[in-house]
């Protein structure tokens, strides 16, 4: 009894997950840009100072969890919103039962109440 899958919740679940990706990055982000910061400051106060190996790491690390972890989670918020909402499992139940179409037809007269005249209608 297997279903094929959905590609839309397979594009929606790999959304969310570049998203919580992004997100994490992000909250790291916010521990090492600031040290790297502070070691750009003091490097460039001091000129005889240079970067040492935990201040070179610290800034690539900061840059790319800013940066990556930006890109990955609007990517991934883009991705898994333009899959859109897929259909419940009672929408499928009641397409099987009923079919695709309307219940009923529309019917632009249908609340229209006496004397009203259609706005768009030339008299």
């Amino acid at each position: 009894m297997s279903q094929t899958p959905d590609p839309q919740y397979a594009r929606r679940r790999t959304g969310g997950w570049l998203m919580a990706v992004g997100v994490v990055a992000l909250f790291v982000s916010t521990f090492t840009v600031p040290e790297a910061i502070h070691h750009l400051a003091r490097v460039s106060v001091d000129e005889g100072t240079g970067l040492s190996g935990r201040a070179v790491v610290t800034i690539v690390v900061g840059a790319v969890t800013l940066l990556g972890g930006g890109a990955l989670a609007i990517a991934g918020f883009s991705w898994r919103r333009s899959a859109g909402e897929g259909p419940s499992q009672e929408d499928r139940l009641l397409d099987e039962q009923f079919g695709d179409g309307p219940v009923r037809p529309y019917d632009p007269d249908e609340f229209r109440g006496p004397r009203r005249r259609d706005p768009g209608a030339g008299d």
